[in-house]
């Protein structure tokens, strides 16, 4: 699936200064999360409990099949890898142990194998969602510390669970032709996935650093959604800050920059996602939902959108003037002659009409245009001295061809096997028996 990313709010310099005025300061309010951070520094200096001091003793048991510390410890550097795992990646490693150990254990009741190359087939896709080859994918993980075992168990566990389900329920999921038909006559035939975030951002300006260095590893502490509205609340610089940083609509991953999508492809409920350096910020996001649906075209996203740069960068004198440009344009087509009115230094052309991929934009504009409706305008990016006054036009799809039945049948089918893969593995967990060392 291709990975493309939507943005989100981008901090007022109001908001920011007000919010840091004073450096240094903490939030009010802001004592769970200072007690939060305390706790887990205090933890780093905890002895270490008994059965974790040899890395190759077992953790636990699940069916009496052990899982070691040495497992989970690699497990968790590879959920840090991926950008997932939260605050405490080991807890998240070892709820997905178990649930791979219960993959494999029915596999193996069921006589079940996967061929080598199938795994080494699995394990090219799955690096080519982040464009590297599966040789490259190893030698990065090797760089963290992730041995090349986890990355190929992970997948063989992922493979033989497809290759199972398939097998097992594959005949009880039927595809009518009229549920192709109906699949044909919409545009919408590949699988979308959409996420809920709530987001946090901290100012980089150089006057924010110590607080701003203060704030991320408590926010990264974070454990609860209601803790993370709370902190957005109190420290957010963005205009969602009031509402606790809810982003209230679903956005498409392709839509989103990589940083922030390639991580929410892979986390689990309530995982933080970041800082993510950003022009002038850093953000945190919170995953609250996913959901994948087929209810918009297939093919490339393109914006068409206006382009101006104001001298004088992020001042009092632009800020007042975008408010203007903001309350006398209704279209695309009036932001030139506005802005030749608020600001007539400005030379003739210099307001570019642009049309771009979504893939093709910068971080900075692809975040910006991701989180306006056409007819809106940003103002949040400063580059090269000038305050960038972004509006966006139109944003179009770029179709791809029309699919084969056979394409779309399959489409539907491995939908259907997903709820029935949920239901069945976690069967297999109620039905299991999980103890600790």
């Amino acid at each position: 699936m291709p990975v493309m990313l939507p943005m989100f709010s981008r901090p007022t310099p109001e908001t920011a200064r007000n919010t840091f005025a004073r450096a240094g300061r903490r939030p009010r309010r802001a004592a769970p999360l200072a007690a939060a951070l305390a706790l887990v520094l205090a933890g780093l200096g905890a002895p270490l409990p008994a059965g974790a001091q040899s890395p190759f003793a077992a953790a636990l048991y699940v069916n009496d099949q052990a899982i070691t510390n040495y497992e989970i410890s690699q497990y968790a550097l590879f959920l840090e890898f991926l950008g997932v795992g939260g605050n405490d990646p080991r807890t998240e490693a070892r709820e997905r142990l178990i649930e791979d150990r219960l993959r494999m254990q029915e596999a193996r009741r069921l006589g079940l194998r996967v061929a080598p190359e199938d795994i080494r087939a699995g394990m090219n896709e799955f690096a080519a969602r982040a464009e590297l080859t599966r040789e490259e994918m190893i030698e990065r993980l090797a760089q963290a510390g992730v041995d090349s075992a986890t990355f190929e168990n992970f997948i063989h566990a992922g493979v033989l669970w497809r290759d199972l389900v398939n097998q097992r329920h594959g005949g009880d999921v039927r595809v009518t032709g009229a549920q192709v038909d109906q699949a044909l006559s919409v545009t919408a035939v590949r699988p979308v996935t959409e996420v809920l975030l709530s987001e946090i951002f901290l100012p980089s300006d150089p006057e924010f650093a110590e607080p701003v260095q203060q704030l991320i590893p408590q926010i990264l502490a974070i454990t609860s959604m209601e803790e993370f509205s709370n902190a957005a609340r109190q420290v957010s610089a963005a205009p969602t800050a009031p509402q606790g940083g809810r982003i209230d609509r679903w956005i498409e991953l392709t839509s989103l920059p990589e940083p922030v999508a390639i991580p929410a492809m892979a986390a689990a409920t309530g995982e933080i996602i970041g800082p993510i350096e950003v022009p002038g910020a850093y953000a945190i996001f919170q995953l609250r939902g996913r959901r994948d649906t087929r209810d918009v075209p297939a093919g490339d996203i393109e914006v068409e959108y206006r382009r101006a740069g104001l001298p004088g960068g992020r001042s009092e004198a632009n800020l007042q003037r975008v408010a203007q440009i903001r309350a006398t344009t209704d279209s695309c087509a009036d932001l030139g002659r506005v802005i030749g009115q608020v600001a007539p230094e400005i030379p003739e052309g210099g307001v570019a009409t642009l049309t771009q991929r979504q893939n093709e934009l910068s971080t900075g504009v692809a975040t910006e245009l991701a989180r306006l409706n056409p007819g809106q305008i940003s103002a949040n990016l400063s580059e090269s001295g000038e305050l960038v006054v972004l509006m966006l036009c139109h944003r179009n799809i770029v179709p791809d061809p029309r699919p084969a039945r056979a394409d779309i049948e399959l489409s539907l089918y491995n939908r259907a096997l997903e709820g029935i893969s949920e239901i069945y593995l976690q069967t297999l967990r109620a039905e299991a028996e999980i103890r600790t060392r």
